[in-house]
């Protein structure tokens, strides 16, 4: 058997459970992703356990760039794996890697983008001051979700926190890190809000990354605006099938288009997209 990492783009749609571990449930991506999977006749009707995953997305995040490794029994054929998937979800590119390689511990930066439409109460020079405080390395623990089953540290390194205009009205913000605490960006975005919009100051952010308690933690930003941008990796380069990212464009734009940051977010998505076709 050869090992093969899959790039697969979906929807940010709240139908989904979201991408994770959790296989019972069959409103998860990656459930439906091994699905078929097997239906290809990739791996066996028992579950693979070598499958791995780059990111695990919470409820109606997308995806452009969420990457799956997996010891195929034949190389992997995109458009039949496409064939058993949903148009909102979509195997866009396949490579070859290692037996070593682990989508989520060999990553060596990922992105995500958020798309925020702003009214005239919405300060974007405080905004991008708040967002400056957070590059570096700081202790992240009141902008992150506990999970009780696991003991993580809190501390991360913010490699890039920057919000530029791409459509009228409506932003978008990008965070880069080696990893990610569970909720961290939307609980970012959710703080950047409150104080963009005057409701705390930048004092209050210091103190956020300074206090060793958890009580102070900001709200949490609705996920449907939130994208996996891009998963990066030393020497991974991957082979793009020209059809279904036309095909996922076309099921984006019936998608996004229905409301103005959507729309921003489908511009942005399809430009992203349209850097991997020939």
């Amino acid at each position: 058997m050869k090992k093969y990492a899959l790039c697969l783009g979906y929807l940010p749609k709240t139908n989904y459970s979201g991408f994770s571990s959790q296989l019972h449930d069959p409103k998860n991506i990656l459930t439906q992703v091994i699905s078929a999977f097997k239906e290809a006749r990739l791996v066996d009707l028992e579950i693979d356990s070598e499958i791995r995953f780059a990111s695990r997305t919470d409820r109606g995040v997308g995806a452009l760039d969420q990457i799956v490794s997996l010891n195929a029994k034949h190389s992997p054929i995109l458009p039949e794996i496409n064939f058993y998937l949903s148009d909102s979800i979509r195997v866009l590119g396949l490579t070859k890697v290692s037996s070593s390689f682990h989508p989520r511990r060999d990553a060596i930066l990922r992105t995500y983008t958020y798309y925020l439409t702003i009214n005239d109460d919405f300060d974007i020079i405080i905004a991008r001051k708040m967002l400056s405080m957070l590059v570096g390395r700081h202790d992240f623990r009141n902008f992150a979700k506990r999970d009780p089953k696991k003991e993580i540290g809190t501390i991360k390194d913010i490699k890039t926190a920057e919000i530029v205009p791409v459509a009228d009205g409506t932003y978008q913000i990008r965070l880069s890190s080696k990893s990610f605490l569970w909720q961290q960006v939307r609980r970012i975005i959710g703080h950047l809000i409150e104080v963009s919009t005057g409701k705390y100051d930048l004092e209050y952010t210091q103190q956020l990354l300074e206090a060793k308690t958890t009580k102070l933690k900001p709200p949490t930003a609705p996920a449907e605006y939130l994208v996996l941008e891009t998963v990066q990796y030393n020497d991974v380069q991957f082979t793009y099938d020209q059809k279904a990212l036309h095909s996922f464009q076309q099921t984006l734009r019936g998608h996004l288009m229905d409301a103005k940051a959507k729309t921003a977010l489908y511009e942005f998505i399809t430009g992203h997209l349209r850097g991997k076709m020939v």
